[in-house]
């Protein structure tokens, strides 16, 4: 059944070359898909055969434990990449990169979507994530969603009132997310241009862009923002070996160079714990954490 994937099928797949933070330990079968039918193949083989299946798409908001991942993981990252512009409308692949689609729609004087510049994701991963801002969150954009079921079947959904929450995206259960329809509009280029440029200068100046990290690694709670909780609790530059709080934001958390996993979860139960026994809060992670 692997054998029928016209993509490629990897064995003891390092993951730490698939995630932003650049660590993790490796999965034992890792599929990078040419198409649907690909991921198909990959979803029958690991049923049959009792395993458990993870889709990621750039890494960009993921930590994968040391002892890597039991299984099949499918990277969407590259398939199902391309976007096509249907007047006001942006059709993406699950595979397609979030910036990319912004930067084609500023082209084509397509606008709207601003508040999501300097988000590093995918589509599929924007999506699962519902990134944002406070400004809006892709979730605000969507008309449609396009899945992929465990039966291999495809479906479209609409997203109605609460589909889309505050760093979440509920999905049918057991569905692998293949694309979206999001909605744009017209703008005029020069103003697009400069909303991007004032965006991408705010966040190179109040995070560490310069390092390895996997984004935010908190939720921020009602009212208030973990990178100030966490602050204020004397952890801001804290450093567990090759991992940091850093300096420059503290719901960052970065790998200096040789950072582990268990490093990085370690700093996180450290800002939890004195996050809640000083404020009564107890933090959500945003980041996505898989293995063992």
């Amino acid at each position: 059944m692997l054998g029928a994937i016209r993509g490629e099928v990897r064995f003891k797949e390092p993951l730490s070359f698939h995630t932003s933070l650049r660590i993790g330990g490796s999965a034992d079968i890792f599929v990078i898909p040419q198409d649907v039918d690909d991921i198909r193949q990959a979803l029958s083989y690991a049923e049959k055969e009792g395993l458990p299946l993870e889709v990621i798409g750039g890494g960009n908001n993921l930590l994968v434990k040391d002892r890597g991942v039991r299984g099949v993981v499918v990277k969407l990252e590259g398939c199902l990449g391309r976007v096509e512009f249907r007047g006001e409308e942006a059709v993406a692949g699950a595979g397609a990169s979030l910036s990319a689609l912004i930067r084609e729609a500023a082209a084509l004087s397509l606008g709207g979507v601003e508040c999501l510049v300097g988000i590093p994701a995918t589509i599929g991963g924007a999506l699962a994530m519902n990134a944002g801002t406070p400004d809006g969150w892709i979730g605000d954009f969507v008309s449609a969603v396009y899945f992929l079921h465990a039966d291999g079947t495809l479906g479209e959904f609409k997203p109605g009132t609460g589909a889309f929450a505050y760093r979440t995206f509920h999905c049918p259960s057991g569905a692998i997310l293949i694309g979206a329809r999001l909605g744009l509009h017209r703008r005029p280029q020069a103003e697009i241009q400069k909303d991007i440029k004032q965006r991408l200068k705010q966040k190179k100046a109040t995070q560490p862009l310069a390092l390895a990290s996997a984004g935010c690694v908190w939720k921020n709670p009602q009212s208030d923002y973990a990178g100030r909780l966490v602050e204020k609790v004397g952890l801001k530059g804290k450093r567990l070996n090759g991992a940091e709080i850093s300096s420059k934001h503290a719901n960052f958390i970065v790998n200096r160079g040789g950072a582990s996993a268990a490093d990085i979860l370690a700093l996180m139960d450290m800002a939890r714990d004195r996050v809640q026994a000083q404020f009564g809060i107890t933090l959500e992670p945003e980041i996505r954490i898989i293995g063992e």
